[in-house]
């Protein structure tokens, strides 16, 4: 029986802890050590307190909306790590640095919309519940962030020029 549950939750974790990890070193600034941090402990905390952390898409809106909101708490410093962009062809990794630096210019809740919803693939209603707002603003939500997104990728691309 424990052989089992431990099975069972080495597979949960593998199966989300590669997601989570990029939404939170993306909320917070890049910073590798300081998310692992926050992941590992979201993860502890979503299996202590989700009744049933084996269902698939309830379990990762839960730890999504943990790892969020344990983000929001953490005060670091932006860095610039070459290491998570070095297997991506080189015009590749120019288009990621843009972005990177783009998303980190928005503030923290529009970053959390955004990525919920574009890198996790959560539904309205779950980032709804986690962001604490009505699924309609979920969506208006986005829909602005999505365009703050594109002006601060124009902006960068027009001082690189």
């Amino acid at each position: 029986m424990f052989s089992q549950d431990q099975d069972n939750l080495e597979l949960l974790i593998s199966r989300y802890q590669q997601r989570i990890f990029a939404l939170v070193l993306n909320l917070i600034g890049g910073n590798r050590d300081k998310a692992y941090e926050v992941v590992a402990s979201s993860f502890v905390e979503a299996i202590r307190t989700i009744a049933s952390p084996w269902e698939g898409n309830i379990f990762l809106s839960q730890l999504a909306g943990i790892a969020v909101h344990k983000s929001r708490d953490v005060k670091i410093i932006p860095t610039s790590e070459e290491a998570e962009f070095m297997n991506f062809p080189p015009q590749e990794r120019a288009s990621l640095r843009i972005v990177k630096a783009a998303l980190q210019k928005l503030p923290f809740d529009t970053k959390a919309l955004l990525l919920l919803r574009d890198q996790l693939h959560l539904p309205y209603k779950d980032i709804s519940s986690i962001l604490r707002v009505s699924q309609r603003n979920a969506r208006r939500y986005i829909t602005q962030a999505r365009i703050r997104l594109r002006e601060n990728i124009e902006k960068i691309l027009e001082s690189g020029r």
